[in-house]
């Protein structure tokens, strides 16, 4: 018998107020390190659409938190596997992130999809 070690009884509900007061937080944070880190990431796309996702108003509260959470770890300077060690440094971010849009993907729209890949064509343009 599979139990889950995460039973929603004990599950707490995403408190809006407090993704509110952290998103603005991890919106600067994200950016900075978002810029730093692009070139590492092969997955940046994927990436900025569930950054897309996570701050968008029409996302559920409950996605919000998980990608909120994911994102929050992948700008956190202190991890499993340090970013100090190039694209290596970056798995563990690659798959908690992963992970996390895998959970919620039915809240990653086709618009946040376009919304990266637009971003992504006019910071290439820049460089």
């Amino acid at each position: 018998m599979i139990t889950d070690p995460n039973p929603p009884q004990y599950q707490l509900p995403a408190d809006p107020r407090r993704l509110a007061l952290e998103e603005s937080r991890l919106i600067r944070r994200f950016w900075r390190k978002f810029k730093v880190a692009v070139t590492y990431l092969p997955f940046a796309e994927t990436f900025l659409a569930a950054f897309y996702a996570a701050v968008d108003p029409k996302t559920p509260a409950s996605a919000k938190a998980i990608l909120l959470g994911a994102l929050g770890y992948f700008v956190v300077p202190l991890d499993f596997v340090p970013d100090l060690l190039g694209a290596l440094g970056y798995s563990d971010d690659l798959a908690v992130i992963l992970a996390a849009i895998k959970a919620v993907d039915s809240s990653i729209t086709d618009k946040h999809r376009e919304k990266a890949r637009a971003f992504l064509e006019a910071a290439r343009r820049q460089s």
